[in-house]
């Protein structure tokens, strides 16, 4: 049987769904046809070859039943569901995320954090946190040990290494398979956190420093780069396009160092602009749906941040549930690594959008 995949103008591997054309000989064709109803699949026929519409978790079931029914295994059915899969991937992890989004918790380990300053004050805590979020749904796990947050006080890289360090080994030996990642863009702290074991940095800055890509050639880690609008320009006008060719660029940075695009995800930087207008913050929001045509991971960062604030008068403890809203319609978009403070509140999301993807 002569498989094809139908390809549309807008590249979208978060959709989720191919349109596949088949044509065979008068019997395939009855088998094929008895197999799509059997899945409750969307199909026409035309001339003898039948159109029908995928989802790939119903692509996977195909693939599974294609022997017993033709005989044989269909590689064709199998390199189109290849094609059509994101994967996040680093040392010692592959996640196949195209219909699977990921949580990703926040662990500041600093006192002046916006929202949980001083929570994650000392080892027995972070390892307890850790405990229960794995628990709760929790696959990744990001140390921080400055704050980013608007009119931020920097402070210096020794102190930046020193509140992480002791984490950093902690968390290692208590957790041997815990997936660590390290919330910095300093330079030298980037580097020692990745002779540690960290596995996934991530850079506010976007990973332009020399250094940085130095450490990247020589540790190959996975990496989150995001675009900060307190360091570039920004526009409303043909912002989608604007920022589609920022990370064009940054993915030829991070490839340039050896990195797979499995191992570099996407941030569109919600709450980092140098004018603090909360246009610019939906505008990110919202732009997932363009950055999806470049098939990489992509990351929702908004937990309780401060455009919620702009937007509906809310304090930092009372922005979960507009969190958990432009969160989930953030993963209809495409994103599939959310970076939270509310581990079991996201999972419960997750497990309704699940329910309704699937139903």
């Amino acid at each position: 049987m002569l498989i094809t995949e139908e390809k549309t103008a807008l590249k979208n591997k978060f959709k989720a769904q191919v349109t596949l054309k088949f044509s065979g000989n008068l019997d395939e064709i009855k088998q094929l046809l008895l197999l799509l109803v059997e899945e409750k699949l969307d199909f026409n026929t035309l001339e003898g070859k039948i159109t029908a519409v995928v989802p790939l978790n119903k692509l996977r079931k195909l693939i599974l039943k294609w022997p017993d029914i033709f005989g044989m295994e269909s590689d064709r059915l199998k390199e189109i569901l290849q094609e059509n899969s994101v994967f996040f991937t680093g040392a010692g992890f592959s996640f196949d995320i195209t219909t699977q989004p990921l949580i990703y918790s926040i662990v500041n380990v600093t006192p002046d954090s916006f929202y949980d300053g001083g929570v994650n004050n000392d080892l027995k805590t972070v390892l307890k946190k850790i405990e229960l979020e794995q628990e709760a749904g929790a696959t990744f796990f990001e140390l921080g040990g400055k704050s980013s947050k608007p009119n931020f006080v920097d402070i210096s890289a020794e102190e930046e290494w020193q509140r992480i360090a002791p984490y950093i080994k902690e968390i290692k030996r208590v957790f041997p398979d815990v997936i660590l990642a390290l919330d910095s863009n300093t330079d030298s702290v980037v580097e020692r956190a990745l002779s540690a074991g960290v596995q996934i940095i991530n850079d506010i800055d976007g990973f332009v420093s020399e250094q940085k890509l130095r450490a990247v050639s020589e540790y190959k880690p996975a990496v989150v780069t995001m675009f900060n609008g307190r360091n570039n320009l920004e526009k409303t006008q043909h912002f989608d396009e604007y920022l589609k060719k920022y990370f064009e660029k940054a993915i030829v940075r991070l490839t340039d160092c050896g990195l797979k695009t499995s191992n570099i995800v996407l941030d569109p930087g919600v709450g980092f602009s140098k004018t603090n207008v909360f246009e610019f913050d939906l505008l990110k929001v919202k732009v997932l749906r363009s950055l999806v045509e470049l098939g990489l991971p992509l990351m929702v960062a908004i937990s309780r941040k401060s455009f919620m604030s702009k937007l509906f008068n809310l304090k930092e403890n009372e922005r979960l549930l507009p969190t958990l809203l432009f969160e989930s319609q953030m993963v209809q978009q495409g994103g599939r690594l959310l970076r939270v403070h509310d581990v079991k509140e996201t999972k419960e999301m997750l497990d309704i959008y699940k329910l309704f993807e699937e139903f």
